[in-house]
């Protein structure tokens, strides 16, 4: 007898329900059927929470799956990337090179102190702590890399920590917190780092007894100076032997190990001034020199100042990692549309539950789903559908077939798109045609129904002329003339004839007459004769 698997249907996949629970999903329906209990609306069920989560999680994939990815500045392939702490491409089994999911930062478990690579997405201290604002390392002014926490709260950078001899790690599985920052000597806060110029953190020097050039861990890993780390293991002791030179007592068998440096460095002839002004700083740095450690020390500077370039091209990729959390860079949590909601309300498992105020309690899941979504940093909910093909998707592994057919398609969507702009223009000047007919057919119906406004409205536009300060536009307010209303018992203005204009209220000729004979009576009986308002008057009669 055999078995045979036959794996099921989109239809059958997308009816059954592959999401499961979990203990914060629990906690949060235990919460929420408390609040709905004080409605009287009935509790929700375990089965249906996973139901709604699962359509949500189906329904976003079937939304998002045919949207491409933002392209990237760079692809790096895993196998190219060395690890920021030991500068180290070989992996193994139980020692390999992991990537940060927010910063993209390589490093090996061990040098990181990741015993268990956890199942999804990974985050890099940094990313876990602080994903939106950068930070900055106590020992060193370079931004990116790989960061841990100090035992005061501060941060630093792992390779920092592991190169300045006082300094140490509490766990070493873990590696982190970074401790024992209060032994560095009040000298090596004080030492000017000669790459960056910056007298800013702790440096290390050189390990030749007669140099004394100072630098930073980090200034002198982006200037590929020679930093051997080799391990040792005796009866007496073990651990690791640190030593970093600079430029001038860099031994000669490191350029033959590593030939892509002498590249890097291209070093050049100095300037007289170049080199009294070295010459100067190393005067400085010997009063501030301090006793080498044979487990864990580094002196140096790079001869004929080379390495600015590299150290400038590092920087730039540095503060790049460094704002890779900010803000607009996020993404953001996904939010399900309203049709999204309206498709799983109408859902059989959902509208046949009884549950009252079923509308409020989808849209409070999918809240909760998208707040979900949003702590695991957009990583889909369902394993099966994190998995897929096309979560792979990039620009650069499209065919030549893709992008033909995509191009069709911009093309054809450009003449649609002509079409219906010729076609709102059409309409845009049939409607305008559409109201001067109208304004004319109104004319005309008013000409034939109430020939008499077309006699009295020249009149009365000659009567407003002649008031030209509108002295008798409007009716007069108590305001102006207390009395007024006590003396004229009917008064009358052009804003009320223009009124009953329009309101089509004058039958004859004389009603017109008489309401216009009044305004100008109205005023020579209340005015005297010396007064603007009486000579308009006197000119309108």
């Amino acid at each position: 007898h055999y078995i045979h698997y036959n794996e099921l249907s989109d239809v059958e996949l997308y009816d059954s329900v592959e999401y499961d629970m979990d203990e914060q999903d629990q906690c949060w329906l235990r919460l929420y059927n408390k609040e709905r209990r004080k409605e009287l609306a009935g509790d929700i069920s375990p089965y249906l929470f996973e139901c709604i989560m699962d359509k949500l999680e189906k329904e976003w994939f079937n939304l998002i799956k045919d949207a491409p990815k933002p392209e990237t500045e760079q692809v790096l392939l895993p196998e190219d990337s060395a690890c920021v702490v030991c500068d180290d491409t070989e992996v193994e089994n139980s020692n390999a090179i992991v990537f940060c999911d927010g910063c993209n930062v390589a490093v090996h478990q061990d040098c990181y102190g990741i015993p268990y690579i956890p199942e999804g997405q990974w985050l890099c201290r940094k990313c876990m702590i602080s994903p939106e604002f950068p930070v900055s390392c106590i020992f060193c002014p370079n931004e990116g890399g790989a960061f841990k926490q100090t035992n005061t709260n501060q941060w630093g950078h792992l390779l920092c920590a592991i190169w300045i001899p006082e300094v140490g790690v509490s766990n070493t599985i873990y590696m982190e917190p970074i401790d024992q920052i209060e032994n560095i000597p009040k000298s090596r806060w004080k030492l000017t780092c000669t790459l960056c110029r910056k007298k800013q953190g702790a440096c290390i020097q050189c390990d030749n007894k007669h140099c004394f050039s100072a630098f930073h861990v980090t200034c002198a890993k982006a200037a590929n100076l020679c930093m051997k780390m080799n391990s040792q293991s005796s009866q007496s002791e073990e651990g690791v032997i640190l030593k970093a030179y600079c430029e001038k007592h860099t031994p000669k068998d490191y350029y033959v190990e590593k030939p892509s440096v002498v590249a890097t460095s291209n070093p050049g002839r100095r300037s007289s001034s170049e080199e009294e002004e070295e010459e100067e700083e190393e005067e400085e740095e010997q009063d501030f020199a301090l006793p080498a450690r044979g487990t864990s020390s580094g002196r140096g500077r790079r001869r004929g100042r080379p390495s600015r370039q590299a150290l400038s091209e590092q920087q730039q990729h540095n503060n790049k990692e460094a704002r890779a959390h900010q803000h607009h860079y996020s993404t953001g949590a996904p939010i399900a549309p309203d049709i999204i909601l309206a498709k799983i309300d109408n859902l059989p498992c959902v509208r046949f539950s009884g549950i009252r105020k079923r509308p409020q309690a989808v849209t409070a899941i999918a809240h909760y789903w998208s707040l979900k979504r949003e702590s695991r940093r957009g990583a889909p909910l369902l394993k099966r559908l994190h998995l897929e093909p096309w979560t792979a998707y990039s620009k650069y592994t499209a065919g030549e077939d893709d992008q033909l057919v995509r191009k069709t398609l911009v093309t054809q969507l450009r003449a649609d798109l002509e079409k219906v702009r010729m076609l709102s223009e059409q309409v845009q000047k049939r409607e305008r045609l559409k109201l001067e007919q109208t304004k004319k057919q109104k004319a005309y119906l008013e000409m034939i129904f109430y020939p008499l406004e077309y006699v009295i409205r020249p009149v009365l536009n000659q009567f407003m002329e002649i008031d030209r300060k509108k002295l008798f536009l409007n009716h007069v307010t108590t305001d102006e003339a207390a009395d007024y209303h006590k003396i004229i018992k009917q008064p009358m203005c052009f804003s009320e004839i223009y009124q009953k204009l329009a309101n089509h209220a004058y039958a004859t000729l004389d009603q017109f007459k008489n309401d216009v004979r009044l305004i100008w009576t109205n005023s020579m009986d209340y005015n005297t004769s010396d007064t603007s308002f009486y000579k308009v008057a006197s000119k309108l009669q």
